[in-house]
């Protein structure tokens, strides 16, 4: 009788270590895959978060010193220099400052690398939602009618304006008639906090916006998260030239008070929320005044920008 031959030993260990540099290759080409889906989605977000932040704050730029009937620049009845007295029947609650929503004559300002209103104006209510904003991070304050008209309403900060006057509003009541149209009037502080309201430490793009209610008041709130800096350059068109262009970009600490606004360019800088492993070799980042050496790093950033003109200031074209 013929039996059959067996495997030896050395073949049956030849079997396994060819099946194991199958399987380590297979693995190897399941982690590459998975890191560039990982790479991928984490640069989507970036892009998501980047983007929403941005439009955010370009549709409130396009928007700023819109009066209205009224054309910009146009004196408002009621409207105060910021940080004096409101009018009577005009206050604002929120404890952020005397005549932040009224100083209409400004209708953008910033601050440069700091939680205020301007350089020589602090910012009084605290960062949302733990007290702490992104040390360096610009704040930017725009003010401006409601793009669509409303109905008077008592206790919301308005404006009611015709071609040839406007006024500061809170008791809904009209004195213009049907040659009046009232608008919410809309003011936001837009700057950087170091949390977000569900995790602390993670960074977030937040405003003090201009609400109602039985009075009128500012309201912390999240607009999205993930955004670690924000910073504001202003293009200033030199006074004495025959062009409306921009001649020079300058921090909001450099604005000649003779220069003209025409427009703002906007940096934005995101975080991924999904870990690098290993850690990022990311590239070093020079915009606006700010200076980001190369650096490891466990989390991915983006940097984005967008140039808005300014079409509703005094003076503007």
């Amino acid at each position: 009788m013929k039996h059959d031959r067996g495997l030896t030993l050395v073949e049956v260990l030849i079997a396994m270590l060819l099946v194991l540099v199958a399987c380590a290759g297979a693995l190897a080409l399941v982690a590459r895959g998975r890191a560039a889906q990982r790479t991928s989605e984490s640069v989507a977000r970036l892009e998501e978060t980047t983007d929403a932040a941005l439009s955010i704050l370009v549709e409130e730029l396009r928007l700023a010193g819109y009066l209205g009937l009224a054309a910009p620049g146009s004196p408002v009845a009621g409207a105060s220099l910021i940080g004096t007295a409101e009018a009577p029947g005009l206050a604002v609650a929120g404890g952020c400052g005397n005549s932040l929503a009224h100083d209409l004559g400004s209708p953008v300002s910033a601050a440069d690398g700091a939680y205020r209103v301007s350089a020589s104006t602090p910012l009084r209510c605290s960062a949302g939602p733990n007290g702490r904003s992104v040390a360096g991070s610009d704040t930017l304050t725009l003010r401006h009618a409601s793009a669509a008209a409303t109905q008077a309403a008592r206790g919301r900060l308005q404006l009611e304006t015709s071609l040839r006057a406007a006024r500061l509003i809170t008791d809904g009541t009209r004195q213009y008639g049907d040659r009046g149209r009232i608008h919410d009037l809309e003011v936001g502080v837009f700057y950087v906090s170091a949390d977000s309201t569900a995790q602390r430490g993670w960074p977030s793009l937040r405003r003090k916006r201009l609400v109602g209610g039985t009075r009128p008041a500012f309201q912390d709130e999240e607009l999205v998260t993930g955004i670690e800096d924000l910073q504001v350059e202003i293009g200033l068109d030199a006074a004495d030239d025959q062009d409306s262009a921009v001649d020079r970009w300058v921090t909001p600490a450099e604005i000649s008070g003779a220069d003209v606004a025409r427009a703002v360019r906007l940096w934005i800088r995101a975080r991924s929320d999904l870990q690098e492993n290993p850690a990022l070799d990311q590239a070093a980042l020079r915009y606006a005044n700010r200076d980001v050496p190369r650096e490891p790093v466990r989390y991915r950033r983006q940097l984005s920008s967008r140039i808005v003109e300014l079409r509703n200031l005094q003076g503007s074209p």
